[in-house]
């Protein structure tokens, strides 16, 4: 691939590296950097780290090489690292939302939205599935494969191929997402969806990012854990090392769930409500007149 380049703060050019975090497995969110950026800018990247850019994600934070320059496009503030100290090597053509925005001490209209909302509508069809998606995390330690079973819904696995993920949306008539790009795409597509609070409470700050730059008001619907296991994953039991080395170790055991929690998760609770509802009731939903956002 050719070598792409831009002006950096200092008036000399320097390749650009797209930014992509990667976990132990793939995250949705953070892959859709591998579908968006290259399609919208084609022959732009390569792989010198002088320059970063970070478009989708959480990234705005203290993980970068102090001195590479950053050129930021749409990426927000997630509270998963400290704030970082905005200098000359930080060019910010635009951030996920307000929240970040001010965070940052930047100007608020810097916070347009999350890039995500310039994926294609690339629905193919429609049909009745209902979908959800958790958050990479839940699933990791979650039971959600028997729980959507027993509620009859379609799980999408955030962990899987972006473009698999996307189709698997555009095929829903309804979402129902843990993960905030799940409900990003799905609004990018025109699928109704509904937000489900983030079990862990440090995935939530970026909703409200996001939502923001639309003047969208996020009204979640409660999710309770669907196993033993997840709840003491976001719990105080999982804060040390120690602690967290132990219950992990009984996870095969902690992974079992009764049948009666299962159904009452999601096959006895919000997502058998859920599923009676009507297209034009999700579609109030979004609208801010129902549980999404």
């Amino acid at each position: 691939m050719p070598r792409a380049l831009c002006v950096g703060p200092w008036g000399r050019a320097v390749s650009v590296r797209l930014y992509c975090w990667r976990g132990a497995t793939r995250n949705f969110g953070d892959e859709l950097n591998t579908l968006l950026w290259p399609r919208l800018l084609p022959a732009f990247f390569d792989d010198d780290p002088a320059a970063l850019f970070l478009g989708i994600g959480s990234v705005l934070d203290t993980r970068h090489a102090q001195d590479a320059v950053k050129l930021v496009a749409g990426a927000g503030y997630g509270g998963y690292q400290p704030l970082p100290e905005l200098d000359a090597r930080w060019v910010v053509h635009w951030v996920r939302g307000p929240r970040t925005a001010r965070l940052l001490g930047l100007p608020e209209g810097l916070g347009l939205g999350d890039p995500a909302m310039l994926l294609p509508d690339s629905r193919t069809g429609n049909d009745q599935t209902i979908g959800f998606m958790p958050h990479f995390e839940s699933l990791a330690f979650g039971a959600w494969t028997a729980a959507t079973e027993a509620a009859g819904i379609l799980l999408i696995d955030p962990r899987d191929d972006p473009a698999t993920i996307i189709a698997a949306i555009g095929r829903c008539r309804l979402l129902l997402s843990e993960a905030m790009h799940g409900a990003i795409v799905a609004d990018a597509m025109r699928v109704p969806w509904i937000a489900l609070r983030p079990l862990a409470s440090v995935h939530r700050l970026k909703w409200h990012d996001w939502a923001e730059a639309l003047e969208v008001d996020v009204r979640f619907q409660a999710l309770a854990a669907s196993s033993l296991l997840e709840r003491l994953n976001v719990s105080a039991l999982g804060v040390t090392a120690r602690r967290r080395r132990l219950w992990q170790s009984a996870a095969p055991a902690l992974r079992v769930v009764a049948p009666r929690l299962t159904r009452r998760v999601l096959g006895g609770g919000a997502a058998q409500a859920m599923t009676t509802r009507t297209g034009a009731d999700a579609a109030d939903a979004r609208e801010g007149g129902g549980e999404g956002g």
